[in-house]
């Protein structure tokens, strides 16, 4: 029975209350109608009709809420790290415990030997910044240390700083593009609510050209598909403007009047003709002399990509440039149907007051990568282990967490080990994980349906979500536990004094609108937002130094990179380390979407778990066959960091050689006790989760 009719079965028998309400199984926030009978949700409804038949996820919903493994009150270890033994304490003893640790640090080592860290859930994060920033720390970092950050980098250095969502805002289908360029993007698992779009847009005569080392549904459906080895982007990219300049099929007038740098990379691709090309990516030089025609002669056209894929490399900033400016010197910036900037969202005010950073000492991991702190306003998580263990320039102390995800980190055994020093843990979650278990202080949240919500929507929509229920046992909203932690830290005027109404109306002021008006209408209000021109740049220019597309960057070249978008070979891999690919001879790639997880998360919802019942690793049939593998046989997958044992899935949809592991599987089975945390990207601070060496054998 579909969810419509539930609901309206439920409808018909009586004393049920309806709400409105937005899915928060991933970042998408769908909305949902939610039906309550004597305080309890019992249903809810999809509204958005994309998602009803695409996403398994938001059907879990109640199964996630009422889990019986919720955490329901705050916890306190007992014994030792890792154990994962609690004993029950209130929250005055738990706040108390945390706030009276903060001030003694801030006292004796400075606020700056805190750091915090938050992951999902993600919509309370400005305030979970603003307690950061208020108690004098420069220490916020997100998940997106290893996330999409990078490739906001890579367009920002591009195109300037209001592109640097270029790459997120390029996957919705534009019905005047004639040709799109997918890159390394699993729709159907990572966005499945454009799924059916990308369906239409086929049967429409949309052009598709994908790169992916695996056959993907999208990949076996497209005109062309660019099977390249992992790691190799930035030649690829290259290799494909070679064909675009040397036949000259590029936007000579957008490259002339918009450009900065175009004879410096028309002399650089000279060293990246196809046939050298193919020996570097695997990927034959007459699809690569395809592919690039093909989406320079069918105009306006358009690339997408995986905010992941292209930026999980040591070379992962450079590459990602290499492949955003295809569509630069093609002339499909700024077009209809080309790479555009999306609608922006309605103008409201900032909480997390970020005005104080400058104020403060640097932040980890700024000495080392600049550009990605100084761009992104943010610390690199990445570069934590270090300054624990050294104590330079400042010894950090404690770290305050929401959403700590050690599966995250690139080797993470090294990460969880390093934590474990610190004289305070405190991780702030709805479910135990592997990060609880070495945390001094667990503290229970509320879900999405227990909490205040303001939903502020690319597009203009404002809704105000209120509680559908009463919060779970004693779990409290985010927003309440960094506000009561606020008071004992001596900053409760900072929180309006815990009342989050107020919080809202502030945020709101610029809109006019005010919490009140938000509750008269349940479903949102549309506020009318700024919408760009095509050709945007001819009036006001690109946000960068020069006012042009930097093909050769001045902010890299500033801080001693090279301007140019070089490739550069991986540092682990069967060319740069042939001595390295005798013990470890297959290139491994990590971290596919699954359409049933977001991540960490839901793997113990049973009603998704049965679609993945356990991490597989995917190897092409001729690998598995030479080492007497079947599929559903247990293997050792080994590197020179570790060792993880999960299942075979033996396929010819991967490419020979390369092997797949789905990530943030905990514990053994954990893709990143296998990753390398000292060769990052040296301008984004990232791992390269997906370009690496392994061996694979079975286990008898």
């Amino acid at each position: 029975m579909s969810s419509k009719k539930v609901a309206q079965a439920l409808e018909s028998q009586g004393d049920i209350s309806l709400r409105e309400g937005a899915c928060y199984m991933c970042d998408k926030y769908c909305p949902t109608r939610i039906h309550v009978r004597e305080g309890k949700a019992v249903e809810i409804e999809m509204l958005d009709e994309s998602v009803v038949d695409y996403c398994p996820r938001w059907r879990a919903q109640l199964d996630f809420v009422y889990h019986p493994e919720r955490l329901k009150y705050p916890l306190k270890r007992v014994g030792e790290r890792g154990e994962g033994k609690f004993e029950r304490i209130t929250w005055d003893e738990a706040l108390g415990t945390i706030a009276d640790k903060m001030l003694e640090l801030k006292e004796q080592e400075g606020p700056e030997s805190v750091a915090f860290y938050v992951a999902y859930t993600k919509e309370p994060r400005p305030y979970f910044r603003r307690l950061v920033h208020a108690y004098g720390s420069p220490n916020y970092t997100t998940e997106t240390s290893s996330c999409f950050s990078a490739g906001w980098l890579a367009a920002t250095l591009n195109f300037g700083k209001d592109y640097g969502y270029l790459l997120g805002n390029s996957r919705l289908i534009d019905p005047d593009s004639k040709c799109m360029l997918m890159w390394s993007s699993s729709i159907r698992h990572s966005n499945p609510r454009l799924w059916g779009d990308y369906l239409d847009a086929m049967k429409n005569g949309l052009k598709f050209i994908v790169v992916d080392p695996r056959r993907t549904q999208i990949a076996s459906m497209a005109n062309i598909h660019l099977q390249l080895r992992p790691g190799t982007d930035g030649a690829l990219a290259l290799g494909m403007m070679n064909v675009i300049i040397n036949d000259e099929l590029y936007d000579k007038e957008f490259v002339e009047k918009w450009t900065v740098g175009f004879e410096d990379l028309k002399k650089l691709v000279q060293d990246y003709p196809p046939e050298m090309v193919q020996e570097i990516t695997w990927v034959p030089a007459e699809k690569i002399k395809e592919a690039a025609v093909m989406f320079a002669t069918n105009k306006p056209s358009k690339i997408t990509t995986s905010p992941g894929a292209t930026i999980h490399h040591q070379n992962g900033v450079q590459n990602t440039r290499a492949i955003l400016l295809v569509s630069a010197i093609t002339g499909n910036i700024e077009v209809p149907g080309g790479n555009r900037m999306s609608a922006v969202q309605p103008e409201t005010n900032s909480i997390t007051l970020q005005e104080l950073v400058p104020e403060l000492p640097p932040g980890i991991g700024s000495k080392r990568f600049p550009i990605f702190t100084g761009l992104f306003e943010e610390m690199q998580a990445n570069a934590m282990v270090d300054q624990i263990l050294i104590g330079d320039p400042y010894p950090i102390k404690a770290l305050v967490a929401a959403g700590l995800n050690l599966q995250f980190f690139a080797n993470s055994r090294r990460f969880t080990e390093t934590i474990k020093r610190l004289d305070l843990i405190v991780d702030i979650d709805l479910f135990h994980t592997p990060a609880t278990r070495v945390s001094d202080i667990v503290l229970p949240i509320s879900s999405w349906l227990e909490r205040d919500i303001l939903l502020v929507k690319t597009g203009g929509l404002i809704k105000l979500v209120e509680p559908a229920i009463e919060p779970v046992a004693e779990t409290w909203p985010e927003w309440k536990v960094y506000a009561e932690l606020a008071k004992r830290l001596g900053l409760g005027d900072q929180f309006w004094d815990g009342d989050i109404m107020k919080c809202f109306d502030y945020i709101l002021e610029p809109t006019g609108l005010t919490v009140e008006d938000l509750r008269k209408k349940p479903a949102g209000i549309t506020c009318t937002v700024p919408v760009r021109a095509p050709r945007h740049y001819e009036q006001a220019g690109f946000n960068t130094p020069s006012g042009k597309v930097e093909i050769r960057s001045s902010i890299l070249e500033k801080h001693g990179f090279d301007p140019l978008p070089i490739y550069k070979e991986p540092v682990e891999s069967p060319v740069s380390r042939p001595d390295l690919a005798r013990s470890y001879p297959l290139v491994l790639t990590t971290g596919a979407r699954n359409i049933s997880f977001l991540h960490s998360q839901h793997r113990n919802l049973q009603k998704l778990r049965r679609m993945m019942p356990d991490p597989l690793l995917e190897i092409h049939t001729d690998d598995a066959e030479s080492r007497g593998i079947r599929s559903g046989d247990t293997v050792d997958v080994t590197s020179p960091r570790g060792r993880v044992m999960v299942k075979a899935h033996v396929t010819d949809s991967i490419l020979s050689g390369v092997v797949q592991l789905p990530h943030h599987w905990p514990d053994e089975a954990n893709a990143n006790n296998l990753s390398d945390d000292v060769h990052l990207d040296p301008i984004s601070g990232f791992p390269a989760f997906k370009s690496q060496l392994c061996q694979v054998t079975k286990v008898m």
